[in-house]
């Protein structure tokens, strides 16, 4: 592996605590643009006359172009920077939600959520790299508070959007209603208190190449298979609910347990798991969502809270860890983040097929039986790839 320089950041705990606030307001902008949809897709489907498979593109698209931009990572931060990188992020996904005011039609919402989708991709790429850059000796516990705050924000995207769509003019007002939050994240982001430090980037010939590493292809494929439960749940949870008489707030609501009990998963399991091992910890992540998606599947009116709740609570504790896990394969903070930008394109891409995946089963079968089912497979996939995590061979995958 390219030798590599050390980050020569020196900043105060005022600072820190002040990026800890700002960790969390980002990653409470990072889902609205998706789980605002759900509970009003019904609706949306009225409006725009759109089937169940185009109406998952509204949430495959932006996790789609989180996967696409990640792949270009390195450009980006070198072109970009951390700050600006990160104001221009917030600023396209504020346009991105801002359209949504206009009466929606297909092209109008897959618009929407390309544009939204490439300002969520620029915010992803950064923040694990800036997160070990300044709290690297509190990673994971940073990690997953940042996760956490991503998951929060996206349960009031579930819960809020129907609550504003009864008290607005137009019911679909309540899905640009999401852009003033991204701009008043985007002012505080501004102020002279926040010290982002630079990115101390090595000579592009000196970075990370992570394409030659088959680890790297694994970690992929890894977060693929780990982000595919999630990005199924949040688009037909509601609906599927919806199928058995919910409205759309109470279904809405129970998308928003999912998210709050994901907020748990997230600051728990990651914060458990000190030291490099990370293996028993995601175990228990993958085998909770498993016991949930068999509930939603063969008993889904038996309980639906508790296997929301599971599901949420094994997703919400995978995703940090694993972000975590591909972390700790390498010692540099930039090396770290390209890898992880890595993961996260080949991750994001694939996981982007599932929305459109389950849609089709719901299309063809007529209910999402076979969606739900689809996840228990993959969790069995993710558990057997779990065991090749052995932290005692990490530095050596990545030497040449």
């Amino acid at each position: 592996m390219p030798k590599t320089t050390k980050s020569n950041l020196n900043t105060s705990p005022k600072a820190l605590l002040f990026g800890l606030l700002l960790l969390v307001l980002l990653g409470l902008n990072l889902r609205p643009l998706l789980t605002s949809v759900g509970p009003l897709t019904d609706e949306l489907i009225n409006l725009t006359d759109a089937s169940y498979s185009s109406i998952s593109l509204l949430t495959t698209l932006p996790i789609l172009m989180i996967g696409l931009l990640a792949l270009f990572a390195g450009r980006l931060t070198m072109t970009l920077g951390y700050k600006r990188g990160i104001s221009f992020g917030l600023l396209i996904l504020a346009v991105g939600l801002a359209i949504r005011v206009y009466p929606p039609t297909t092209v109008l919402l897959l618009g929407s959520a390309l544009i939204g989708g490439f300002g969520i991709a620029l915010l992803h790429i950064i923040i694990p790299e800036l997160t070990k850059h300044q709290y690297r000796n509190r990673l994971g516990l940073v990690t997953g508070l940042w996760s956490a705050a991503l998951m929060g924000g996206a349960a009031l995207g579930a819960v809020l959007t129907p609550m504003l769509a009864d008290a607005l003019a137009e019911r679909y007002y309540a899905l640009a209603a999401w852009s003033i939050f991204a701009i008043l994240t985007l002012l505080v982001w501004l102020l002279p208190q926040n010290q982002v430090p630079a990115a101390d980037i090595p000579p592009r010939h000196l970075l990370l190449k992570a394409f030659k590493y088959p680890r790297a292809w694994f970690l992929g494929a890894y977060f693929a298979l780990v982000n595919a439960g999630y990005a199924g749940f949040i688009a037909w949870i509601a609906p599927f609910y919806g199928e058995f008489g919910w409205p759309a707030q109470q279904a809405g609501n129970l998308l928003a347990l999912f998210s709050l009990v994901q907020v748990a998963g997230a600051l728990i399991l990651p914060a458990l798991s000190r030291g490099y091992d990370r293996r028993l910890w995601l175990v228990i992540a993958v085998v909770t969502q498993m016991i949930g998606f068999a509930g939603l599947s063969f008993a889904p009116e038996v309980s639906p809270w508790l296997w929301s709740g599971l599901c949420g609570f094994g997703l919400g504790g995978a995703f940090p860890l694993c972000i975590v896990m591909a972390l700790d394969h390498l010692d540099n903070p930039v090396q770290a983040g390209r890898l992880v930008s890595f993961m996260q394109g080949i991750g994001f891409i694939f996981a982007s097929l599932m929305p459109l995946l389950t849609g089709w089963f719901r299309d063809m079968s007529g209910d999402y039986t076979l969606g739900w089912q689809l996840h228990i497979v993959v969790g069995v996939v993710i558990l057997l790839c779990t065991l090749r995590f052995n932290p005692a061979r990490y530095k050596q995958l990545f030497t040449d």
